[in-house]
């Protein structure tokens, strides 16, 4: 729909529009999936919110993955939370459904768009971890988004945690919550650039220390990675994690630092493609979580971008080069900003441009545009209480052309335990 946001606007103007996701799967349910995988999953920690579409710093966790947001220190924000089911041996189960109402595919007028009915996640979590289990275990049951084996290295007493895991793992990229991302606005199923869930069969080693008040993590890791299925396509970050032909390894790094309220992530990605082209992918994210500071305490702010570039084709400068040999780079970034009325209610805007097959520019080539370039606004109310959650958003979709009704207002009820 027509819209007086710039749409050229970056990451300049985020902070006026209102933005969650766009039409698929609301930002409370990812954020809900999310922290379920967590309370799954940390087995020293008490489960962690409910609905934290960015949970509180988490440079130090758990040796288990993914692991439950901690700030050095501190516990996690007094919030709802869902308590996982505790077995002996170690053993949680956990867990996440929701249902959604939505008036889907609306424009400006007040009565457009269709009903519809959708249930985006459905997921059960298993884990078995705790201090005396040297060798445990992470898994989602239901859909198999991830299994993985964790190694705890260094001795709880130790000023080092050091752990491994391998399987199917969630791959460490961006900010915590590792489930879901909000690269260009969108989140859970509607999320443009990354996988849903990007989980691959790989590895990784992690390692955290907290120096007085500065809490420090680093994270390797080899997984599967992306390729290209022709010379002539544009790598596609949600298609193409696909071994087409001989699997292509990639490797990546991320680090996190968390000082009181602040964390600050920077994660970095690299994996050869076929005919000589390579994607390099880079991200910097940055979180402020209700600091105690005066009415400060009621608000959270989450910043972040991302770019990939894809280098050029090998024949890239030869007369006979292949056509559109050169290099190109996807864009795309997000703000959201949270205000908590009270700890068991609160409203969420989120904005962020996503773009894509750039040749020219910093995050947007006008002369390539094409209607999978656009901006993402959002803004939802959300209340929860003992692991349900409730939460009414409305979303707005700004193609950069080609702009057609794809607005959406949508109701969810969900439940983590």
């Amino acid at each position: 729909m027509p819209h007086p946001v710039n749409k050229t606007a970056g990451l300049g103007l985020v902070l006026l529009a209102i933005a969650v996701a766009s039409p698929g799967a609301s930002a409370a349910a990812e954020a809900r999936a999310s922290s379920a995988v967590a309370a799954a999953a940390a087995p020293s920690a008490a489960a962690p919110p409910t609905t934290t579409d960015t949970p509180p710093p988490a440079a130090v966790t758990s040796d288990s993955a993914p692991a439950a947001p901690k700030v050095a220190g501190k516990e996690a924000p007094d919030e709802p939370e869902a308590q996982a089911l505790v077995f002996p041996g170690g053993i949680r189960l956990g867990g996440l459904f929701d249902a959604a109402y939505e008036r889907e595919n609306r424009s400006d007028g007040l009565t457009s768009g269709r009903n519809a009915f959708r249930s985006y996640h459905r997921f059960l979590f298993l884990t078995r971890q705790g201090k005396d289990i040297p060798v445990g275990f992470n898994a989602e049951l239901l859909g198999l988004y991830f299994y993985e084996l964790t190694l705890r290295v260094t001795s709880s007493d130790s000023r080092w945690r050091v752990s491994a895991h391998a399987g199917k793992i969630l791959v460490p990229f961006g900010p915590d919550p590792l489930f879901h991302k909000s690269y260009g606005g969108l989140s859970g199923i509607d999320q443009p650039v990354l996988p849903v869930v990007w989980s691959s069969l790989g590895g990784g080693v992690r390692a955290s220390r907290a120096f007085g008040g500065l809490s420090v993590a680093d994270e390797a890791y080899l997984v599967q990675g992306f390729d290209l299925p022709a010379r002539d396509e544009v790598l596609n970050l949600q298609r193409d994690l696909i071994a087409y032909d001989g699997a292509r390894v990639g490797v990546g790094n991320r680090l996190a630092l968390s000082y009181g309220p602040l964390s600050l992530y920077y994660s970095f990605y690299w994996n050869p493609l076929h005919w000589g082209r390579q994607l390099i992918m880079q991200a910097v994210d940055l979180t402020l979580w209700r600091p105690q500071w005066s009415i400060l305490r009621h608000l959270a702010l989450g910043v972040g971008a991302l770019r990939a570039v894809v280098w050029a084709d090998e024949s890239f400068g030869r007369a006979d080069a292949v056509a559109d040999a050169g290099y190109y780079f996807h864009f795309a970034d997000y703000v959201w900003l949270r205000a908590y009325f009270w700890d068991w209610l609160y409203l969420q805007a989120r904005s962020g441009l996503a773009t894509f097959d750039n040749r020219k520019g910093l995050f947007y080539d006008a002369s390539r545009a094409t209607a999978n370039d656009g901006s993402h606004h959002n803004l939802a109310l959300v209340a929860e209480y003992g692991g349900a959650q409730v939460s009414l958003a409305y979303f707005w979709n700004l193609e950069k052309v080609d702009e057609h009704p794809n607005d959406l207002l949508r109701l969810t009820v969900s439940y983590a335990f």
